[in-house]
């Protein structure tokens, strides 16, 4: 019998919830597994985005967290020579837009589906936490919707809470050029200056009443960021003018999409195409070429199809 599941693309931060608000989006990996027993032959097959760069086998991030479900799970039967494994990946890899969370839930769900279902949602998003080390992406990759993320004291992931999911179209301009995540985490520095904090607080709670209200007109200055967008602005070429493009067409806020590249725009249906015309405009006024997604939010997360 084969396994067959999808995880969904996610947006975080939105402004100024910094490994805070992490929102599913309608952009989806898709993933397979087969067990074939005493078979003498098996085959690891990737599609799409990093179909010619990303690793197979042992090395690769799907593989490596099926291995520590079985491990968690107390399972050894399953190994690369009894599995066939099929990775469809249309989430632009180091895009900002969970390529990597999609992979680690991925692997998790296949091999929890394996062993019969012996994790509920809650246990996967804390051993998909575990694994990728915040807990903004895997958290809305696991739960669908738009979540707020909790941490302890001592910065381990807590739990998460679901706010209301806003019935507005998502417009995203992932430019040709990548950023790695680490380097987009090492630039934002560890100590931040108490005006900005408040500043931030103040937005994050703006941002959080604009959902619960479903007073999106609040977006705009909800979605502002003192924290982190300012420094990944300086390795992000026209991110402060895309930012202000966005807006100026029509959205209803715009943000840096996780640690980058992409910028994100929420909006109404109708000015969607318009603002995402106007931001393709402004990045080829850089001679960047991007590409362009317009989306829905995904409420279910990670799902067996």
């Amino acid at each position: 019998m084969k396994i067959k599941i999808r995880v969904p693309s996610t947006t975080v931060n939105l402004g100024p919830g910094f490994d805070v608000f992490g929102a599913a989006l309608s952009l989806y990996n898709q993933f397979e597994t087969e067990y074939v027993p005493n078979s003498k032959t098996t085959k690891f097959i990737l599609q799409g985005e990093g179909e010619n760069t990303l690793p197979k086998g042992s090395k690769n991030l799907v593989w490596k967290s099926m291995q520590a479900t079985f491990k968690v799970l107390g399972e050894n039967r399953y190994n690369l020579n009894n599995l066939n494994i099929k990775i469809n990946t249309s989430i632009p890899l180091s895009g900002g837009l969970g390529s990597s969370a999609s992979a680690i839930v991925g692997g998790i769900t296949l091999a929890n589906v394996l062993c019969g279902d012996k994790l509920n949602k809650f246990q996967i998003a804390e051993l998909a936490v575990k694994i990728e080390g915040h807990p903004d992406n895997v958290v809305a990759a696991v739960f669908g919707g738009l979540c707020i993320c909790v941490k302890d004291n001592d910065d381990r992931y807590e739990t998460a809470v679901s706010l209301p999911v806003p019935k507005l179209k998502v417009v995203l301009c992932v430019p040709s050029f990548e950023l790695r995540t680490k380097h987009a985490r090492q630039i934002v520095p560890k100590k931040v200056n108490l005006k900005d904090v408040v500043f931030n607080i103040s937005r994050a709670a703006l941002l959080t009443a604009a959902f619960c209200n479903k007073d999106y007109s609040l977006l705009k200055q909800g979605m502002q960021d003192k924290i982190h967008q300012p420094y990944r602005g300086k390795i992000i070429a026209s991110m402060n003018e895309i930012l202000e493009t966005a807006v100026s067409a029509g959205a209803y806020g715009s943000f840096l999409s996780g640690s980058g590249p992409t910028i994100a725009a929420f909006c109404n249906k109708k000015d969607a195409q318009n603002i995402q015309k106007t931001m393709i405009k402004r990045w080829e006024k850089n001679n960047i070429s991007v590409k362009s997604y317009i989306l829905d939010f995904d409420a279910k997360g990670v799902l067996s199809i």
